[in-house]
């Protein structure tokens, strides 16, 4: 390639850890009430964010009851790597394989998204696309620091341009780095109870990340979208502005808080609750359509009313989207153009999509589920979807990749990143 520049290798990513595709993955949804596994294998090489899940053959999988993992943290770690032996155990059987390393992905306690600016040094008006990987160690490091775990990077540059994309001489220009976090302590607990099952766990995957690259598609991304999944103990979320999450956070209230507050309120047992919120529940707590159902109240033995239950649940989800939409304000974001997508099993009780639309003033559609070789993975496995789609894939053009190495540089050009970052930090 004589007269060309060659350009350098972007490698590994933060959000696309693998160079194989011809590999085998085990990824592990952990979640409050299920525990999902899958065993997948790649057939292709697939570039770019979105490739599509026509190459992803699903060998095996599973779906267990959780034990011992509540509010994104490991609570009981006997419990805990029981509940995480059961369904890796079922998946490789269905698979033949033996699992060694996986992709863990969950609602993690304490996620939270950080922006800074890295701006050029005094005579220079654009950042080097090759300064990606030093950047990206700066911030790694601002984490550690914090004694807090990098999961994921991005890049936005000013004005909605990625980094590597148009830029206008003339002008200083900088870039935003978004980046997403979650403690150490958390990833230690999560990392030991995998090795008691004797399993690694390589990378870890925010859940609304996941769920929002099996729900939604690159032009939904683009145009600027907010995903909202649903869960048992927690409901993640992530909004999303020209294709990069730019705010990544959770409300910490699901749908086993609605479960716990009917079992209260009625006097019944956990398993009874759910049953009648699963069966008999929604939203709409009109009384032109109240009536009594066939289980009575476990103290006064009266029938329970069907105002009453839609009611109680009408109450829990409107607090889980106005805590959203208090945290994007808190954050001075608004709603994206694009409105809202809902994903997880709390978005199944009819007239939830009705109630966030109106409680957040924007169109909101329900998941659809998404179908993969050999997986029908509804709402409630959107996390486990996106778990397979975002090991299939190599880094997307905004994202920057992660070279440690380049940390413990000494040089002029590592310390003039290093004075773009310092004045972020």
């Amino acid at each position: 390639m004589s007269g060309s520049r060659r350009q350098p290798s972007r490698g590994p990513s933060r959000l696309w850890p693998f160079k194989a595709r011809d590999d085998i993955v085990t990824i592990v949804d952990m979640g409050s009430q299920k525990i999902a596994c899958a065993i997948v294998r790649f057939a292709a090489p697939r570039f770019g964010l979105d490739a599509g899940a026509r190459n992803i053959q699903v060998l095996g999988s599973a779906c267990v009851r959780s034990s011992g993992f509540a509010a994104g943290q490991i609570m009981n770690m006997i419990a805990a790597e029981t509940s995480i032996r059961r369904a890796v155990a079922q998946a490789e059987t269905q698979a033949g394989i033996t699992a060694g390393e996986v992709v863990v992905t969950a609602q993690f306690a304490g996620l939270a998204t950080q922006i800074f600016e890295a701006r050029p040094g005094s005579g220079e008006t654009l950042i080097p696309k090759e300064d990606a990987a030093i950047i990206s160690a700066a911030v790694e490091e601002n984490c550690h620091t914090a004694e807090r775990r990098l999961l994921h990077m991005f890049t936005l540059a000013p004005g909605g341009e990625n980094l590597g994309g148009p830029q206008h001489g003339g002008s200083t220009k900088g870039v935003d780095v978004v980046a997403v976090s979650m403690p150490l302590k958390g990833v230690r607990q999560i990392a030991a109870c995998f090795t008691r099952s004797l399993l690694a766990a390589k990378e870890y995957i925010a859940g609304p990340l996941a769920s929002a690259l099996a729900v939604t598609d690159p032009l939904e991304r683009n145009a600027g979208i907010l995903v909202i999944d649903m869960g048992a103990q927690m409901t993640g979320y992530a909004v999303f502005s020209q294709g990069i999450p730019v705010l990544v956070g959770y409300a910490g209230i699901g749908g086993q808080h609605v479960t716990d507050q009917i079992a209260r309120s009625f006097a019944l047992r956990k398993f009874d609750a759910e049953r009648i919120k699963i069966r008999f529940g929604s939203v709409y707590d009109g009384l032109q359509a109240d009536v009594d159902l066939p289980l009575s109240h476990g103290e006064t033995g009266e029938p329970i009313s069907k105002f009453a239950l839609n009611h109680l649940i009408r109450s829990h989800a409107s607090q889980v989207f106005r805590a959203i939409n208090e945290q994007l304000k808190g954050a001075r974001y608004s709603i994206p153009s694009g409105g809202a997508v809902l994903a997880g099993g709390g978005s199944q009780l009819p007239g939830v999509r009705e109630l966030a639309s109106q409680l957040l003033a924007s169109e909101v559609r329900t998941a659809r589920p998404l179908v993969l070789n050999g997986l029908n993975a509804g709402s409630a496995l959107a996390a486990l979807a996106g778990g397979c789609l975002y090991a299939s894939r190599h880094q997307s053009p905004g994202e920057m990749p992660y070279a440690p190495g380049f940390a413990s540089q000494n040089s002029s050009y590592a310390s003039r990143i290093g004075q773009w970052l310092r004045a972020s930090f």
